[in-house]
């Protein structure tokens, strides 16, 4: 037979079993080196190069091309990074040495650091494969009904210390994933914010964010538009609103 004759007493077994084995390293050494396309080299938290830069090597320049126009981005590469990197954050240290938390010197909810930090993401909108905006205002938003549960629009809003900041009035839906992201608020004083809607919870009643006092509800980031919210924006508001779990702690009441 062909097999016996021409391997004769070589285990073609063992063989199957190495090569698959050197393709897994393989594999695994690939997709570790694309994963550190951002991000990459290491650095200190003063930004200095890292001394310990991992066993793997930071992978070649990719350039890739981004749909609708929207240009080419290089990575890892210099211009990217300093594109994703902040400054001016208002930290100080709490240790000499490497490893200790930052301590805010500020209001670290406007400053966007610490659990309300954010990432300088492209200051437009995120889009659809048709290059069209994906978040909305369902007002603006033509066939968007809502199906199921219920309706918050015209509800008063209740922030953590159970003051009332103003009514909803929009919601801002995920057009292709048709699903709502953020609830609209006017507040009291005429402005209107928007608030991410995994952040609120609907009552019959009302719509409570617990994780926002009634005075932090002017200093939510604003949008440019009224019918369309960046990226850069969405990052923005996400970190504050968030952010306010922490920061707001002291000021949260409990009760319905």
């Amino acid at each position: 037979m062909v097999g016996v004759n021409f391997f004769g007493n070589f285990d073609l077994a063992s063989l199957s079993i190495w090569l698959f084995w050197a393709f897994f390293a393989l594999l695994i050494y690939y997709l570790q080196t694309e994963n550190m396309r951002e991000g990459y080299p290491l650095e200190m938290e003063d930004g200095s190069p890292a001394p310990n830069q991992g066993p793997f090597p930071v992978p070649k320049p990719k350039t890739f091309h981004l749909p609708h126009g929207k240009g080419d981005v290089t990575v890892p590469s210099a211009a990217n990074e300093a594109a994703h990197r902040r400054t001016d954050l208002a930290l100080a240290r709490t240790a000499v040495s490497e490893g200790f938390p930052h301590a805010p010197t500020g209001n670290p909810l406007v400053d966007g650091v610490g659990p309300a930090s954010w990432v300088p993401r492209r200051d437009e909108p995120e889009l659809d494969g048709h290059g069209h905006a994906k978040i909305v205002p369902m007002g603006h938003a033509k066939g968007f009904v809502v199906s199921a549960g219920r309706d918050p629009r015209g509800l008063p809003v209740q922030a953590a210390d159970n003051e009332v900041v103003g009514r909803i009035s929009d919601m801002w839906v995920d057009a292709p994933e048709q699903l709502v992201r953020y609830l609209e608020i006017e507040l009291n004083s005429g402005g209107k914010r928007l608030v991410p809607m995994t952040l609120a919870r609907i009552w019959p009643d009302r719509v409570r964010v617990r994780a926002l006092a009634s005075d932090s509800f002017e200093a939510i980031p604003q949008t440019k538009s009224m019918t369309t919210v960046t990226k850069l924006e969405e990052e923005k508001i996400s970190a504050y609103v968030g952010g306010g779990w922490m920061y707001d702690a002291d000021k949260r009441k409990f009760g319905f």
